[in-house]
Formats: structure tokens, C-alpha cells, sequence
């Protein structure tokens, strides 16, 4: 007899296509734990917790939905947190500490509407904290965290089921507080899988540029004209012996890129994963700063190489790839690694396969508690 399993993702809707990716992957791998099940998805846009209600999907003003949401009881509304069975954090970084900008991750702006206010109203409900990560400066070892902070990640800690781990500083965290869960590469390399997409035919190299290597600069002085030139030099180097084609995963980034080259390759599906990993499965390889177009590329068995600055780009480490510190790219150190990329990066193929496998019995074995 099949049964229904009602299942909530706490992620981003029409945002990020990283953050889909991730979700997708998880998808797969919580069919394959749960056999002859039904299961049911919904996603939840974090950054718009009100998006829990039935009938408020399109409430994406933070400011004016949390007002609306906190008077509101939540009698009144059917909520996808309250009727769900399970509930999944679906991998981002979870764990950040910057007094230099006074970020926290205990600030996060879900936590308390959709897990204290909602989930632990829900007793039949199981808390998922799957794939997290950390985003610190590039070289954190994890120990810089503030007691506010250790005592959110101890609480969600504490809430969850399940915790996987998709980077070795988010390891470090946990540890420093006397906690620990499984280090598993990030789920997105399961996400093709999950709509059956195999690897193409490679037909150009990949290459995405954001202005600061990353999302954010954490007080570091990050020098954009510093990689912009040496990023913009390299590119056009590349161009004269591949077909070199822009991933822009916003509209920010395909800008940058035609500030670079106004007559560039680009590729942009906004919103569009399923384009996306497209796209991404004909790939030869990547010099990316998005860390999840690596993953992607890495899914069809192809390898690239990560320029970031915080320690979202060090993920990479789990899947077989290399990264580097912004700040230590070179001109001739990207020709240098184009030339490893250009000749199979070290067998990846087949060192990736063997990742994959251990991922996903992994994956199936942290799962295990809820069969």
C-alpha cells in the first residue's frame, strides 16, 4: 500500500538556480530512501517566510509579508509548515559569524517564523538540516563564532533529525561546540538524475565572473579591479582557442560579462534550472566563481576550478575540485589551470564516479532513521 509523505523545502523559489539544484538533488535522494511512498513537495522562499500560507506564494516583500504574517494567527490560513511531515533546510549556508559587518546567522530572517513559531506546533513533523554550510572569510577555520550564534546552531541542532554537512569549515563549526553530523558533498550533483539528463557532448568551456569573486566582500577589500583585469585577460586568451560561452545565473552577472565582452557567448535562463543543468551537461569545464555552476558541471563528470572568497568556494574540496583565494589568482595561474582543465583535470571522470557512489550511500545512510 502506498502511503503519502508530505514534504516541505525550505529554500528559495524563482531566486537562485543553486539553490534549486540542491533541492532537486534532494528530491531524488528522499524517493530512493522512501520506496513505494508518495511523495508530496512544496517549497517554502525563505526570504519570505509568509510564504508558508497557502494563497500568499507571491508575497516576496520581506518587510511587508513579515508584518502581515506575525498578526495573523495561524488558524487562519492552510500552512505548509503545519501539514507537512517532514521539513527540509534545503543546503545553504547555515553557519555565518561576521562582527566586521555585524551579519549572524542567528539574525536569519526563517528560523523563527517557520521553525519555532510553526514547525514545533507541528508534533508529527520531522526537521531535516540537510547539506548546510558555512560562508566565513575564505581561510576560516570556524573558530571565530560569537556564543549568540553557537547557541542558534546548537538549538537547530537539537531540533533536527537529521544534519549533513556539505563543508569541512561547517564541520569545524559544529565540532568547536562539541557537536557533530556526517560531511557529505552537496546534493545538487544528483539533481540531473532526477530528471534523467545525461551528459552531452562537450561544446565550449564555461566561464562566470562576478565582480567580487562571490556575493559578498566580509570586510575583506576584496580589489574588484584586480580580477576584473586579470579575469578579463585570461578570458580573452581562452577565447582564442575554445568557444567560450558566459553562465550568468542573474542579471548582475550577464552585465558584468558584457562589460567585459559587449559581444560575448552568454548563456542566461533566468529562473530556468532545468535549462540550466542543460546547458551545463555540454560543458568541457569551468573557471567559475558560482560554486554551484562547478557542482553542475562536475554532475556530467566534467571538472572546473573555483575562484571565491569566503568558504562557500572550499565545498568544492568535497567533490574532487580545486579553489582558490581571489586575492591569490594570477594571470598565468588560471592558464596554468586551464591547461589541467583542458587535459580531463586528473582523470575527473572517473575520481568524480567514485564520489558520486560514496555520496549517495551517505546520503541514504543519514536518512536511514526516518524509514
Amino acid at each position: 500500500m502506498t502511503w503519502k509523505i508530505n514534504t516541505t523545502f525550505i529554500t528559495t523559489v524563482d531566486h537562485n538556480v543553486g539553490d534549486d539544484f540542491v533541492r532537486e538533488g534532494l528530491k531524488y535522494l528522499l524517493k530512493r530512501c522512501f520506496k513505494g511512498a508518495a511523495l508530496h513537495f512544496e517549497n517554502i522562499h525563505k526570504h519570505s517566510p509568509i510564504t508558508s500560507r497557502f494563497g500568499f506564494e507571491k508575497r516576496k516583500n520581506l518587510k511587508k509579508a513579515n508584518k502581515i504574517d506575525r498578526r495573523m494567527p495561524l488558524w487562519m490560513t492552510k500552512d505548509r509548515i503545519l501539514q507537512a511531515d517532514i521539513v527540509i533546510q534545503s543546503g545553504a549556508p547555515v553557519y555565518w559569524c561576521h562582527d566586521a559587518v555585524k551579519s549572524h546567522c542567528y539574525q536569519n530572517e526563517w528560523f523563527s517564523p517557520l521553525i519555532r513559531r510553526r514547525f514545533l506546533r507541528n508534533k508529527n513533523a520531522r526537521l531535516l538540516n540537510l547539506a548546510a554550510g558555512s560562508c566565513q572569510t575564505y581561510f576560516s577555520d570556524g573558530s571565530e563564532f560569537c556564543p549568540a550564534c553557537n547557541a542558534y546552531i546548537q538549538e537547530f541542532y537539537d531540533l533536527a533529525a537529521v544534519t549533513t554537512l556539505r563543508d569541512k569549515v561547517a564541520a569545524n563549526i559544529l565540532h568547536n561546540i562539541g557537536l557533530h553530523a556526517p560531511l557529505v558533498p552537496c546534493s545538487s550533483i544528483f539533481a540531473p538524475d532526477e530528471y534523467g539528463l545525461k551528459r552531452g557532448e562537450g561544446d565550449y568551456a564555461v566561464v562566470n565572473y562576478m565582480p567580487l569573486a562571490a556575493h559578498y566582500d566580509f570586510g575583506q577589500n576584496i580589489d574588484a579591479r584586480q580580477w576584473r583585469d586579470i579575469f578579463s585577460r585570461f578570458y580573452f586568451e581562452l577565447k582564442k582557442e575554445e568557444r567560450v560561452v558566459f553562465a550568468c545565473h542573474d542579471l548582475n552577472e550577464k552585465k558584468a560579462a558584457l562589460s567585459i565582452d559587449p559581444n560575448a557567448d552568454i548563456f542566461f535562463a533566468e529562473n530556468d534550472f532545468v535549462a540550466y543543468m542543460k546547458f551545463y551537461s555540454r560543458a568541457k569545464f569551468g573557471v567559475m566563481n558560482r560554486v554551484h555552476g562547478a557542482f553542475m558541471i562536475a554532475a556530467f563528470g566534467r571538472p572546473s576550478f573555483v575562484i571565491g572568497n569566503d568558504t562557500r568556494a572550499r565545498m568544492v574540496e568535497e567533490i574532487g575540485l580545486q579553489s582558490a583565494f581571489v586575492h591569490d589568482v594570477s594571470f598565468d595561474l588560471l592558464m596554468q589551470k586551464k591547461t589541467y582543465l583542458q587535459k580531463g583535470g586528473d582523470s575527473y571522470r572517473d575520481r568524480f564516479a567514485a564520489i558520486k557512489e560514496k555520496a549517495y550511500a551517505g546520503y541514504l545512510n543519514a536518512l536511514a532513521i526516518l524509514e
